[in-house]
């Protein structure tokens, strides 16, 4: 019998009665509810897409345009098509697209009035005369206060039941910082070109945590294995814990890549945490965020590179990201049985994420180095990071040219081979009990759950207990403001 990983000890619910080796249901019930759920949650992810994208957008455009009729009649009278649109309506009204990611955490522990604050301090700190420009520069230059200015102008429920939001420009229309911000929203959003002189063309970030030394070797041989080019590529393992035989088993692999470091991360928190340790690592041009239980597919290093050239495209790819797959092979299902309804898996994901740009973390998303880090990578956060991340990426994608920004974007899916993606929790628990709770807790975390409640439901236990409870950049920020 096949040794158990602490890691799958950590993370093992109840045995189900409708999944698994132990499943009271025939194969072809279950295949036929597993493809029923799966196509339901894809519906659910379309509801959820066509609702940020297109049905807020629309909303607050007829907002914007009643309260027009309502304060200014005779503008529209005499004014009519684009032409007659409110000079006065800026593009950070017509719809919000944050300038970074934010961990729910943040946005707790600080009202945006309170981020304002926090902001002006650094501002004057920063700057003799507070205008337009100097922000501008400022805030590009610098990600802890452009993640105050995103924390601080972003909507906020407002009245006993929090059913209507308002924004520091709607409530404080004079003060100088937030009427700055609102106008030059659309240039802070603006991405920067992308740098040439990184030493590696990727660097692919592998989190370890729990982990087999031989399964970490293994891991690494397939990699090698289906890239082109090896030494083009920095490896960069970030070992969080409670790994076993780690050193021996990955030894025989430093001399095969262009680099290749293994970084202890000791900080706590989870998998966003670590993963960001990791990007800060990391000196490649690309950074490839692979999961534990995720095989990259064959020459991978330049269908990634060819991702991100984007000569002859439309738009400019912000991130990309493998077709989606499932190690079905007798090597992956380990002597275990092929679950009946995993296809149902694989094809609606493929079409979530080709109709809705939405990838997840096991897909192995990639992105430049200077998108990553001044978009403010992964949140703060244990769980649902890849998808907070993917989610602004898609918003950028969708929302820009609403902004009246040029510049188009795009979530690039990489065809062919997909990345193959472990089936053991498939085979331990079901195609429909792990399909049901992976919808579940979306649903609950899109519900408002705070991440560390979602872990401790997932994993039955507490997460990667913190070092600070506060996120690297907030505590840069108070050195910041404390400097004198």
């Amino acid at each position: 019998m096949a040794k158990k990983r602490p890691a799958d000890r950590a993370a093992a619910p109840p045995t189900p009665l409708v999944g698994g080796p132990g499943t009271c249901l025939p194969p072809f019930i279950e295949s036929f509810l597993s493809w029923s759920l799966a196509i339901s949650c894809l519906g659910v992810s379309g509801y959820h897409y066509i609702r940020t994208t297109v049905a807020i957008p629309a909303l607050t455009y007829v907002r914007l345009q009643l309260q027009r009729i309502i304060t200014s009649p005779r503008a529209l009278l005499y004014n009519s098509g684009a032409e007659g649109e409110d000079a006065s309506t800026l593009p950070y009204e017509k719809v919000w697209l944050p300038l970074t990611t934010c961990s729910r955490a943040e946005l707790d522990r600080a009202t945006p009035k309170e981020r304002y604050e926090q902001l002006v301090r650094a501002l004057e700190r920063k700057l003799y005369v507070i205008n337009d420009d100097g922000v501008v520069v400022t805030l590009r230059r610098n990600q802890a206060l452009r993640r105050l200015a995103s924390l601080a102008m972003r909507p906020y429920s407002i009245g006993h039941n929090g059913n209507s939001t308002t924004t520091l420009l709607k409530e404080y229309p004079k003060l100088n910082v937030v009427k700055c911000l609102a106008r030059v929203w659309p240039m802070l959003l603006q991405l920067p070109p992308l740098k040439d002189t990184y030493p590696y063309q990727i660097s692919l970030i592998l989190p370890a945590f729990r982990e087999e030394g031989n399964e970490i070797s293994r891991k690494l041989r397939l990699a090698r294995d289906a890239c082109v080019d090896p030494k083009r590529i920095e490896v960069i393992l970030v070992d969080a814990g409670g790994c076993q035989s780690l050193d021996p088993a990955v030894n025989s692999h430093k001399d095969q890549w262009g680099q290749f470091k293994t970084s202890i991360f000791k900080a706590g928190g989870g998998r966003g945490p670590c993963l960001n340790y990791g990007a800060s690592e990391a000196s490649g041009r690309i950074l490839t965020f692979c999961h534990s239980d995720s095989r990259l597919p064959k020459d991978w290093d330049v269908s990634l590179i060819e991702a991100f050239d984007d000569k002859g495209r439309k738009s400019r790819s912000n991130s990309c990201a493998f077709s989606f797959g499932i190690d079905t092979s007798p090597e992956g299902l380990n002597g275990g049985p092929r679950p009946p309804g995993i296809k149902a898996i694989e094809t609606t994901a493929n079409l979530r994420t080709h109709l809705y740009s939405l990838p997840y973390g096991d897909q192995c998303i990639s992105v430049p180095s200077d998108i990553f880090h001044f978009l403010g990578g992964f949140p703060d956060q244990c769980l649902m990071e890849d998808y907070e991340l993917v989610a602004l990426l898609r918003k950028r994608s969708v929302l820009l040219p609403k902004l009246g920004i040029s510049d188009r974007e795009q979530v690039y899916i990489i065809g062919g081979q997909p990345a193959l993606c472990s089936p053991r929790r498939w085979v331990k628990f079901g195609t429909l009990y792990v399909t049901w709770m992976n919808s579940k807790f979306v649903s609950l975390y899109a519900g408002g759950l705070c991440p560390d409640d979602l872990f401790r439901l997932y994993y039955g236990g507490s997460p990667p207990k913190r070092d600070n409870e506060l996120s690297p950049w907030e505590i840069e920020l108070e050195a910041m403001l404390q400097d004198k």
